[in-house]
């Protein structure tokens, strides 16, 4: 309709409505005075208004800017808007559009993304003031649902989204049964069924399946053995925090007694230290005490014997 002389927003919106009425993706305004349409994506429905829609898709590049463009002497500058300066100078009916240039871009897009693996990240906008520490639940619950995580939640929970190699699975849960040999044998396909079997029933009473080289979960069944993957680390995690303790305790003993030892002896050095000098003093007193009574026992004689010879002198 755009490359019409004399097409308006009017009879492009007739055609649409004479095209897709019967489209049930297509959404005709109810009143004919309405110059809008409305299109059911998968996220949700989106209106469209007619008015200046022609004129967007034949805006062009100005013819200004293009010159002005076409003087600069940067490379760089020039190589962003090399298509719009290629074409400043043929006629206006081959100057590429921004409608052109978009879908253009879009198509660019879309083979690159076609050409490798993408990985999303879905970003959701907690509330619409762009305040922090402010969570508007129905804004976040609408965003999940228009942007399909709750259509592949669903989809997840229908199917058996976890899927482990035998090798894998044997690898990680086998600390859940001692008897599970290690993977990498012939027989990895019977341990691993046996392992999953022993934890979480027949796969007809379990609801899991086993494929070629794959074992198939369902949510439940990687809670169930992610729990009790949990509960063995965290029992061996007591026993090594035991082990550690009385290795910790008795480490702390030893020194203790050690030290306590350490005191003993110091201690008793200085009481015997004590008592020796005690011992010293007392002996040095009794040894004075016995000098001076033997001296004065041999005084006493010696004046008697003299006090006698005087008798007779």
């Amino acid at each position: 309709e755009a490359k019409f002389p004399k097409g308006t927003d009017e009879s492009m919106l007739e055609k649409l409505h004479g095209q897709h009425t019967k489209n049930a993706n297509y959404i005709k305004p109810k009143s004919s005075s309405d110059p809008q349409f409305g299109v059911k994506h998968f996220a949700g429905v989106v209106y469209y208004y007619a008015p200046g829609f022609l004129e967007k898709d034949r805006d062009t590049f100005s013819d200004d800017l293009v010159n002005v463009l076409s003087e600069c002497e940067f490379p760089f500058l020039l190589s962003l808007f090399k298509d719009q300066t290629d074409s400043g100078t043929e006629t206006r009916k081959k100057k590429v559009t921004l409608a052109g240039q978009f879908k253009k871009s879009l198509d660019q897009l879309m083979k690159q993304l076609y050409s490798c693996s993408p990985f999303f990240v879905r970003c959701i906008k907690p509330n619409e003031q762009k305040k922090p520490n402010v969570f508007d639940r129905l804004l976040c619950t609408r965003q999940l649902r228009y942007s399909g995580v709750m259509d592949t939640i669903r989809i997840r929970r229908a199917g058996y989204p976890i899927r482990h190699t035998f090798s894998e699975f044997i690898t990680r849960y086998r600390l859940l049964d001692s008897t599970c040999p290690p993977p990498g044998g012939s027989e990895d396909k019977e341990n691993a069924v046996s392992l999953a079997t022993k934890i979480l029933k027949s796969p007809d009473e379990g609801n899991w399946q086993i494929g070629l080289s794959k074992i198939f979960l369902k949510d439940q069944h990687d809670e169930v053995l992610e729990r009790a993957r949990e509960d063995v680390f965290t029992a061996k995690a007591v026993i090594l925090q035991r082990i550690l303790r009385g290795a910790f305790a008795r480490a702390r003993f030893g020194r203790m007694k050690a030290s306590m030892v350490l005191i003993q002896r110091r201690l008793r050095t200085y009481i015997n230290q004590q008592r020796l000098q005690q011992l010293s003093t007392g002996f040095g007193r009794l040894q004075a005490t016995i000098s001076m009574q033997k001296l004065s026992t041999d005084f006493q004689k010696s004046r008697k014997s003299i006090l006698g010879l005087q008798q007779y002198v």
